[in-house]
């Protein structure tokens, strides 16, 4: 299937560069990361809907969650990448690992000390490969019904990776039980998920334990390794392109039952594909401050 097959690509080249190499030198760069959207559909407008024959897309209002490590990997050496929070090595890191809270639209700051390899060679970064414990997608449907899905990126707070789950209100999360048609508060041995999240492995890296989210810069920053080696703190910007974000499959309308919205909700970049321009996009920019 092609998006197994790229997205196993992207896992392959996400955690080369994550293998770079950890030294005991004591963390001593502060970096502070913010993940954004300015793409986010207004909360009190009408959702940005295209569609196809088959599918709708939709904007999510908003994007919060939980978050394990960024990584800016480093071209050409494939072994290079910059870490700007949370696990140095994503690629062994295991469930329980720290997951830091962020809020597209609050665009709430990560901050973390950090340390650059001091083998860190010269290059480009394209790309930005990101993990995620789980991410809540927010959006308000046509009839004006706001809704809520969140998608487990890992086995994180009793979750599978995979799970999908609706807010019922008041930030109470239930699965849909596929067996009984209905919704539970405690997970059923048949839930909703998304299957490409859920299968995913990687057997050259069988302990990746994160579903590797992969955005495409929509322009390329070159780094300067001395910048960052010597740097006393590094500032780093992701602004997620969110237009049509959400794929809710064989509709033509954002107006769903709950019963319906959950098994039809799946991620536009998993329908897509992580190649090319069809993937997960992104204005990023990192930054060594002297």
């Amino acid at each position: 299937m092609r998006v197994s097959k790229l997205l196993l690509l992207s896992a392959i080249v996400l955690l080369a560069a994550c293998d770079s190499g950890i030294s005991d030198e004591p963390d001593t760069i502060v970096a502070t990361t913010i993940l954004t959207s300015s793409s986010l559909a207004p909360q009190e407008a009408a959702p940005k809907l295209s569609a196809t024959q088959t599918d709708i897309e939709v904007t999510p209002n908003n994007v919060t969650g939980e978050a394990l490590s960024v990584l800016f990997p480093i071209d050409p050496a494939p072994d290079d990448g910059i870490v700007v929070f949370g696990d140095g090595r994503p690629d062994i890191a295991p469930t329980t690992a720290t997951l830091f809270p962020f809020d597209f639209a609050q665009e709430v700051p990560i901050a973390a000390n950090i340390q650059i390899k001091p083998t860190l060679q010269d290059g480009t970064t394209s790309r930005v490969n990101v993990l995620l414990g789980y991410a809540d997608f927010s959006y308000n449907q046509l009839n004006g019904v706001g809704r809520t899905v969140r998608v487990a990126l890992a086995d994180v707070d009793g979750m599978v990776r995979g799970d999908k789950l609706l807010d019922m209100g008041g930030a109470q999360f239930q699965w849909f039980d596929l067996d009984t048609g209905a919704y539970t508060a405690t997970r059923p041995a048949n839930p909703a998920t998304i299957p490409d999240i859920r299968d995913f492995s990687d057997p050259v890296r069988p302990n990746l334990e994160f579903f590797p989210l992969v955005a495409n810069m929509t322009s390329t920053e070159t780094i300067v390794a001395a910048e960052f080696i010597n740097a006393s703190a590094i500032d780093s910007e992701i602004d997620f392109n969110m237009l049509g974000a959400i794929t809710l499959l064989g509709h033509n309308t954002s107006d769903l039952s709950e019963e319906d919205l959950i098994q039809a909700f799946t991620l536009t970049q998993i329908v897509n594909g992580l190649g090319g321009a069809t993937g997960l996009e992104a204005e990023a920019s990192i930054t060594a401050v002297p």
